[in-house]
C-alpha cells in the first residue's frame, strides 16, 4: 500500500493509460513512436500498455503501409465499441443512458421508481434503479457496445466508499449503493452527488468549459452547490463540499429547530411556498411578486458571495429548475454583488439542462474505466 504523497503501480499504470487514451482521442490515431513523442513514456511502456488495451477492446492496431519500408502500425481508440451505464436518480425517476466512450449517448431509457403497491420508499427506489441498470446493461449487450461501468448521479452526501450517509429526498440514510450495485452487476460503480455531476459535466461539455475554477449553484427540491478549484472536483473532508443549502443567512437562525433543515435552504423554500410546484422557488422571478423575489434575490446573492470569497472563483454556473427570467436573476445577483466583494464572479447559465447531471455521471465513469485519476 503506498504511503501518503506517493503512488502504487496500479495508480503509474492508470495515470500512463490514460495519457496514451488521451493522446489519441485528440489525434485520431497514432504509431507507436508518435505515442512516445506525445506522451514522454518510455518505448517499452507504449507497447505493453497498447496491447493490453487492445485485447481489452479499448484500441484497435491498424497497419499502415504508405510509407517506406516494412509497414507501421497505429493505434487508433476504440471509444465507439464500448459503453458505460449513467443513471441521473431523483425521488420518484431514474433517467437512464447507454455512453460510448466518446462521450456520444447511444441510448436512453427511463423508470419509474414506485413498488408494486404504487408507493415510493427507500427499497422500492433502490430496486427501481437496480431494475433500469440491468435493461441497460442488456440493451448494451445486443447492440454489440458491452458496458464497461455504471455511474449514478444521487441527491445527497455520498461518502468516499460510495454509500449515501444521507439524502432526505431518496430516503436513504447509510444505503451502500455502490456495493450493491457493484454485487448485482460485477461492473465497476461510480456514486457521486448530483450537484458535482452537474458541475463535472458543465465543467466538461458545458458553460464551463475552458477555467479550472467555478461552482455551480443546482436549484431543484434542494439548494446544491459543487465547486472545482484549481482543475480538481472539491469533494471536502467527508465528502459534503457544497451542502450551500446550509449557509447560515442571518442570526436568527440559531433560535431555530436544528432540525428544520439548512437555513439558506428553509428561507428559499418558503419563498416559493406557494405552490407545490418543486420549480416554484425560482418561478416567483417570473411573478409580479417583487417583494417575495427581491428577498429570494437577496439570499442567491450571499450564496453567490459566499462561495466567491472563499473559493475566488472565476465562474458561477446557474443551473437545475430556473426561472424562465434568468436574465432577472443574473441581473439581480449581479447589482448586489457589485462592490460588495473584492472580485464577483461571472454568473452564466448551464448549457446543459437537464441532461447535465446525466453527462457530469457520464464522464466520470468514463475517466474511470479509461484508468483516470485526476479527478480522484
Amino acid at each position: 500500500m503506498a504511503s501518503r504523497g506517493t503512488a502504487t503501480n496500479a495508480d503509474v499504470t492508470r495515470i500512463n493509460r490514460t495519457a496514451i487514451l488521451d493522446a489519441l482521442q485528440a489525434e485520431g490515431s497514432l504509431t507507436r513512436a508518435e505515442l512516445i513523442e506525445a506522451t514522454g513514456l518510455a518505448s517499452a511502456t507504449v507497447h505493453r500498455l497498447c496491447a493490453r488495451m487492445v485485447a481489452d477492446g479499448l484500441l484497435a492496431v491498424e497497419r499502415d503501409a504508405s510509407g517506406i519500408g516494412r509497414p507501421t502500425h497505429r493505434y487508433r481508440p476504440l471509444g465507439e465499441a464500448r459503453t458505460v451505464v449513467a443513471l441521473d436518480v431523483t425521488s420518484g425517476v431514474a433517467r437512464g443512458a447507454l455512453i460510448d466512450l466518446n462521450g456520444a449517448v447511444r441510448h436512453e431509457a427511463n423508470e419509474r421508481l414506485h413498488g408494486e403497491d404504487g408507493e415510493l420508499s427507500a427499497s422500492s427506489r433502490l430496486e427501481g434503479i437496480g431494475r433500469l441498470v440491468d435493461r441497460l446493461i442488456q440493451a448494451a449487450a445486443q447492440a454489440g457496445t458491452p458496458a464497461q461501468g455504471i455511474g449514478l448521479s444521487v441527491p445527497g452526501v455520498v461518502d468516499p466508499d460510495g454509500s449515501v450517509s444521507d439524502s432526505v429526498e431518496l430516503d436513504w440514510n447509510g444505503v451502500a449503493v455502490r456495493a450493491l450495485i457493484h454485487e448485482r452487476t460485477g461492473l465497476p460503480v461510480v456514486v457521486e452527488n448530483d450537484a458535482n455531476a452537474v458541475t463535472i459535466g458543465e465543467w466538461t461539455r458545458g458553460a464551463g468549459q475552458g477555467t479550472g475554477d467555478l461552482a455551480t449553484l443546482v436549484f431543484g427540491v434542494g439548494v446544491g452547490a459543487g465547486i472545482v478549484s484549481g482543475d480538481r472536483l472539491v469533494r471536502g473532508a467527508g465528502s459534503a463540499a457544497g451542502e450551500i443549502g446550509y449557509l447560515v443567512t442571518d442570526p436568527t437562525a440559531f433560535a431555530q429547530d436544528p432540525g428544520a433543515g439548512g437555513d439558506l435552504e428553509t428561507r428559499v423554500f418558503a419563498l416559493g411556498a406557494a405552490s407545490a410546484d418543486d420549480a416554484s422557488t425560482m418561478a416567483v422571478l417570473d411573478e409580479r411578486d417583487d417583494d417575495r423575489a427581491e428577498r429570494l434575490l437577496d439570499h442567491i446573492a450571499m450564496s453567490v458571495a459566499a462561495l466567491a470569497v472563499i473559493l475566488d472563483c472565476r465562474v458561477v454556473i446557474l443551473a437545475g429548475r430556473l426561472p424562465q427570467r434568468t436574465d432577472r436573476l443574473i441581473d439581480g445577483v449581479t447589482r448586489r454583488l457589485r462592490g460588495r466583494i473584492p472580485r464577483p464572479p461571472s454568473l452564466v447559465v448551464g448549457e446543459l439542462g437537464e441532461d447535465a447531471a446525466l453527462v457530469g455521471i457520464g464522464q466520470l465513469i468514463i475517466d474511470h474505466v479509461k484508468g483516470a485519476v485526476y479527478l480522484a
